[in-house]
């Protein structure tokens, strides 16, 4: 393979994080597979909807959110989740996933990466009996409070900061409400195995609007990396200190950069597949992002579509109609000479839905009454009322 030179052009940073526990090879890969054909529809249907010129995405903690949430739903509700992150009829895709982000024994503190989950149910939903020895039997141990006050937000909150070494304060901003808030978060801090040269002199980026700005340019160059390279791009796989975690950066060797639908005829770069070691040179930005938003509408155009009420959304948990709502999720990530720090919270929040068999009449605008008498069919009064605070003569 020739000599690369990476003029990075990037839309969006992916991590492609190993699990910390994983299974066999092929499990491993129909997992990898998922991930990335997540992260690609995630990123491609967010970039058509915002333009924005940066997106991060957490596939793994929205995997496990969702996964946790997969465990209490229906037949139904657990086939859409596993369609929805990419396991197609892999049904219990998306269990491996919670398992992989729930390990048996907690991680050191200096370990690379941390990852959990968590679920919160609020009081006043009414558990099935086995619920709570179901959860157990995934190694998770609930929560029961009030979603409507308050204070839920402070202690969801807190969970999130914890579970991301502080990295992310918080996920919620008002109280959840509604039936259950399950969680997973994961944070990662490793260095590069060969790190680049500690000067990064200014140098140009073309934004996607075809501007340029001035921007810290790094540096590496060497024959200890792998790299993929086609007539219209460009990657290196560059990997972390013990080689567990690597990080893909695909650039485009025009002008454009990289753009969404690109990302859908990269899928197999972003797995890391068919990268070569070779001699090649590497320019990379120092780079740091913030990034968030509700995912439910990608997810809902996407197929993930809230349950019906009558479907009974969440058997496993509750008999009572609870569906999907908002997917949260936050990320950030830190790329310079030494290495990445990165951390992402997702919250899948559900809401009680109505029961369809129950009608329900809310006279929140103008509405008709008539006061009648039921034995001589005489209607003493009727009228529309458009403002009940208009008291009139």
């Amino acid at each position: 393979m020739p000599k690369s030179i990476l003029l990075v052009g990037l839309a969006a940073s992916l991590m492609a994080l190993a699990p910390a526990h994983a299974g066999d090879a092929a499990d491993t890969s129909a997992v990898l597979a998922a991930q990335a054909g997540l992260a690609v529809d995630l990123i491609d249907r967010t970039l058509a909807k915002e333009g924005a010129a940066n997106i991060m995405v957490s596939p793994a903690s929205l995997a496990a959110a969702l996964g946790l949430a997969s465990l209490g739903a229906s037949d139904a509700g657990k086939a859409a989740i596993a369609r929805g992150l990419g396991f197609g009829d892999a049904v219990n895709g998306p269990e491996r996933v919670l398992d992989e982000m729930n390990p048996k024994t907690p991680p050191a503190a200096d370990a690379p990466l941390a990852s959990g989950v968590a679920i919160v149910f609020d009081d006043k939903l009414a558990l099935v009996p086995d619920a709570l020895s179901m959860l157990a039997g995934h190694r998770i141990k609930p929560s029961i409070e009030d979603l409507d006050q308050a204070q839920s937000v402070e202690h969801i909150n807190g969970w999130v900061r914890q579970a991301t070494r502080d990295a992310i304060p918080a996920i919620l901003e008002t109280p959840p409400g509604g039936g259950f808030i399950s969680l997973g978060a994961l944070s990662f801090k490793a260095r590069w195995k060969t790190a680049f040269e500690e000067k990064s002199p200014a140098a140009p980026f073309r934004r996607p609007d075809g501007s340029t700005v001035s921007v810290p340019m790094m540096h590496l160059a060497g024959d200890g990396q792998k790299f993929r390279v086609d007539d219209r791009f460009a990657a290196v796989d560059l990997a972390y200190s013990g080689e567990t975690y690597r990080m893909v950066v695909i650039a485009a060797r025009s002008e454009k950069g990289v753009g969404g639908a690109d990302l859908k005829t990269l899928a197999s770069w972003l797995q890391g597949e068919k990268f070569e070691p070779a001699k090649g040179e590497i320019f990379l930005p120092r780079f740091s992002l913030n990034d968030g938003r509700d995912l439910m509408p990608t997810l809902h155009a996407m197929g993930l579509s809230p349950e019906k009420a009558s479907d009974a959304a969440f058997p496993g948990f509750t008999t009572e109609n609870i569906s999907l709502s908002r997917v949260l999720q936050k990320t950030m990530i830190k790329v310079d000479e030494n290495g990445t720090e990165a951390a992402a919270a997702t919250a899948v929040v559900t809401e009680r839905s109505i029961d369809p068999k129950l009608v329900r009449v809310s006279a929140d605008a103008r509405f008709a009454f008539a006061l009648r008498d039921t034995k001589t069919g005489l209607f003493l009064a009727a009228g529309l009322i458009g403002d009940p605070l208009l008291a009139g003569e």
